[in-house]
């Protein structure tokens, strides 16, 4: 075999190897508004006024890592992340940029927490990732978020919710899907302080762009206000 050949076969690939790394280890840079790192671990719980507690792929597992799924409608821009435990003992809340011209199907938060997240199961931790700045907005539309290396867009997204002791639900509102209403989950087990219910909803014939949910919360036969979310799909061939 031609020696010159080799090399070049051997270089090509490293190149493409390379290119490869770098796309999926694209990385957010934390935006500090203070001097430090925005965080809490205390023993006494706080209970969050948010219905919607996070937005995680249903393959999430126990890890330090955290991650949101990539949208085209960030580059360059400001994406706020808050991050609360099912305990309601930890909370986060930072704003991140996202990277310019990234090709990642995912970009991975830099880890500055000082506290060991992984001891926290796949579902005791939420991740809510939405487009802004988090003392501009109050919420705007969520990108998918992962605990763990995964690069695949799972099947389906676990919404968080705390739902106030109230039977819980998600209607699919989105005008390119297909109408239905999924009944969520009570979480049984622990403490429930950060949220209580998990939503799964399917995502594999939800196209591209955008789904649009609402979380439906009715309590003692009488239905609370309804909440309106807008997920971001990734535009990827072969989801």
């Amino acid at each position: 075999m031609d020696y010159r050949a080799v090399v070049l076969a051997i270089s090509t690939l490293c190149a493409i190897c390379s290119q490869v790394a770098s796309a999926q280890d694209s990385v957010a840079e934390l935006t500090l508004k203070g001097d430090r790192f925005l965080e809490s671990l205390t023993e006494e719980a706080s209970v969050s006024g948010r219905v919607v507690a996070g937005v995680l792929a249903s393959n999430a597992r126990p890890a330090q890592t955290l991650s949101l799924f990539s949208s085209p409608v960030r580059e360059g821009e400001d994406v706020c992340v808050r991050v609360v435990s099912r305990d309601g003992l930890y909370w986060s809340e930072n704003t991140f940029r996202w990277p310019t011209g990234t090709k990642a199907d995912r970009v991975r938060l830099p880890n500055h927490s000082e506290y060991d997240l992984s001891r926290y199961a796949a579902k005791d931790l939420s991740v809510l990732g939405y487009e802004g700045d988090c003392n501009e907005v109050e919420r705007g539309p969520v990108l998918i978020a992962i605990r763990g290396d995964s690069n695949h867009l799972p099947d389906s997204l676990d919404i968080l919710v705390n739902s106030g002791r109230s039977d819980t639900f998600a209607v699919v509102t989105s005008p390119d899907v297909e109408a239905g209403t999924i009944a969520c989950g009570l979480i049984r087990e622990g403490r429930r302080t950060g949220y209580d219910t998990i939503c799964t909803v399917p995502i594999t014939d939800a196209g591209t762009g955008s789904l649009a949910l609402r979380i439906m919360r009715r309590r003692f036969d009488r239905m609370m206000p309804p909440t309106e979310l807008v997920v971001r799909l990734p535009d990827r061939a072969g989801r």
